[in-house]
């Protein structure tokens, strides 16, 4: 079972990830600005770039998804359990990947599975 320090330390971890994703997606979202009169290539490169920052900022909301579901796991009391077997996920897992789901066996069935 996972201390109060050890939690709190991944919390702090957790916390600092949410904040730093929330500022990566907001600055991917920001409109792209090519300049007021941009010609037919600038609208090709403005629609690539806009659409490659979407792309991202998708993937860093499924990553800040994962985040905040540990965070409140951590509020619930629940945090470090693996949702598959129950059991507890093992600390070099969380030190690596703060909001994992699964302990070390259940990672491994799950990418089997794919």
């Amino acid at each position: 079972m996972l201390s109060k320090e050890k939690i709190e330390k991944y919390k702090n971890t957790l916390e600092g990830m949410k904040e730093s994703l929330e500022d990566e997606i907001a600055h991917l979202e920001t409109p792209v600005d090519m300049g007021d009169f941009p010609g037919e290539d600038e609208n090709t490169d403005e629609s690539e770039q806009a659409f490659n920052q979407r792309s991202s900022a998708s993937s860093l909301r499924d990553e800040l998804d994962e985040v905040e579901s540990a965070l409140i796991k951590i509020q619930k009391g629940n945090y470090g359990k693996c949702e598959s077997c129950g059991q507890e996920i093992e600390e070099e897992i969380l030190d690596i990947s703060p909001e994992s789901k699964f302990c070390r066996e259940c990672n491994k069935k799950n990418i089997n599975k794919k």
